[in-house]
C-alpha cells in the first residue's frame, strides 16, 4: 500500500521504520520521482514521514529531509536516534560531483519538523569507498554509540559494512567492519535490533535482504537455514508494543515502488518466520 502527497511520486523506499515513544509506528521513505534516474542517476532521494497508531490509518508528516543545496545528489537511507526529548536523523549525501559521502544529521524537538545541523558531518577513512558510503545505522550499547555504514573495503576488494564507535555522539573511531561481503557487492541498508533476547543485524545484498543472529551484541553471527526476509527490496524493521514488523517495497517498473510490510516471529533458535500483518490483511 503507498502512501504519497505528490501524484507524480513514482515509488518509495524504505529510509527506515521506527518507534517513537508516542507509540506510533514511524517510516520514513525516500520520495523517487523516476526510478533512481533524477540527478544524473543518483537518484534525488529525500526523506518522506508517515505514522500510524494502529497499522490502519496513517497520517502524512512535513518532509524530514529534503535537499536544500546543489551539490546535494540524494540523501541516503539511515536511522533515527532519541536522546531525551531529541531526536536525531543519521543518513549520508550522495554529493554531484562524486566526492567522499558526508555522514550528517537533522535534529528534532517533536519528532515531526527536523532542521538540518550544519555543524555535523565527518566522512570514512581511506580504507573504505567513500563516495559510495551510505546508509549509516545507529546502535546505542553499554560501551557508547555503534554506526554501520555501507561502504566497500580497498584493502579486500570486498564490500562492507563499516563500523563505528562514538562516546559522545559527537566524535567517531573506526573499528573493524561488522561484516564484509563473499564479493564484491556492498551489503546495503543495514539495520540492527534486540529481539527476542538476541541481536539481529539485517543488510540487503545483491538485491535481497539478509539476516544473521548472535548471543552478543556484535560478534559470532549465525547464519540461519533461509537468511532471506521475504519483505520485497531493501526492508528495515522497528519493535512495536513488542511485535516486530519490517517495511521494504516491491518494485514497480525499476528502483522503488510499493510498500511491503510483514511481521516477524522468533523461535526458540532465534531464527525469524514471517506472516502478512494482521491489521493490513483485514
Amino acid at each position: 500500500m503507498p502512501f504519497t502527497d505528490d501524484t507524480s511520486v513514482k515509488g518509495i523506499g524504505v529510509a527506515d521504520a521506527t518507534p517513537a515513544r508516542d507509540e506510533r509506528y514511524h517510516v520514513l521513505w525516500l520520495k523517487d520521482r523516476h526510478h533512481h534516474r533524477s540527478k544524473w542517476g543518483l537518484g534525488a532521494h529525500q526523506w518522506e514521514h508517515i505514522s500510524t497508531a494502529d497499522l490502519v490509518h496513517w497520517d502524512i508528516h512535513p518532509m524530514a529531509v529534503p535537499i536544500t543545496r546543489p551539490e546535494e545528489g540524494s540523501i541516503c537511507t539511515g536511522s533515527w536516534m532519541r536522546v531525551g526529548d531529541t531526536h536525531y536523523l543519521y543518513y549520508t549525501v550522495r554529493m554531484a560531483d562524486g566526492s567522499p559521502a558526508p555522514i550528517r544529521r537533522s535534529v528534532s524537538r517533536d519528532g515531526f519538523h527536523f532542521t538540518k545541523d550544519e555543524d555535523f558531518g565527518f566522512t570514512l577513512s581511506g580504507r573504505y569507498h567513500r563516495p559510495s558510503a551510505r546508509d549509516p545505522k545507529l546502535v546505542r550499547a553499554e560501551d557508547g554509540w555503534h554506526m554501520f555504514v555501507t561502504t566497500s573495503d580497498l584493502t579486500l576488494g570486498r564490500g562492507a559494512l563499516a563500523h563505528l564507535r562514538s562516546t559522545d555522539g559527537e566524535h567517531w573511531e573506526e573499528l573493524d567492519s561488522i561484516y564484509v561481503s563473499p564479493d564484491d557487492n556492498q551489503p546495503e541498508c543495514p539495520d540492527y535490533f534486540a529481539f527476542g533476547g538476541r541481536y539481529y543485524l539485517v543488510f540487503s545484498h545483491h538485491g535481497r535482504a539478509h539476516y544473521r543472529y548472535s548471543d552478543k551484541p556484535f560478534s559470532d553471527w549465525q547464519t540461519p537455514a533461509d537468511p532471506i526476509i521475504p519483505c520485497g527490496s531493501v526492508p528495515k524493521a522497528a519493535i512495536w508494543r513488542g511485535r516486530l514488523i519490517f517495511t521494504g517495497f516491491s518494485s514497480m517498473g525499476g528502483y522503488a515502488g510499493t510498500m511491503t510490510f510483514l511481521e516477524a516471529h522468533a523461535g526458540e533458535s532465534g531464527e525469524l518466520t514471517f506472516a502478512p500483518v494482521p491489521e493490513m490483511a483485514r
